[in-house]
């Protein structure tokens, strides 16, 4: 269950709430990679394109649960203010 995986990972690794839920009742979700928005864009282009790839997944009813380091913990899935917090960083801070 996803509350196996984020207890044997300890402080290292954070499920949103909505993807362990999400997990646990068997529906769709779609892991996305974040070295676009830290490496591939400026911004506030990465984080306008973060959040549009972000609701296409959701009208196509999945969710999306974009995967990042912050502060040494692996998210999977993260706030809006996450998200903006990495777009903000750029590459020589993350």
């Amino acid at each position: 269950t996803s509350d196996g995986i984020q207890s044997a990972a300890g402080d290292m690794l954070r499920l949103h709430p909505e993807v362990a839920a999400a997990i646990a009742a068997g529906r769709p979700v779609v892991a996305l990679e974040s070295t676009i928005i830290t490496h591939g864009m400026p911004y506030p282009d990465n984080l306008r394109t973060a959040r549009e790839v972000e609701q296409v997944i959701r009208d196509a009813g999945a969710l999306p649960a974009t995967v990042a380091v912050l502060d040494g913990v692996c998210l999977v899935g993260l706030t809006p203010a996450e998200l903006e917090r990495l777009a903000q960083l750029g590459p020589g801070r993350v």
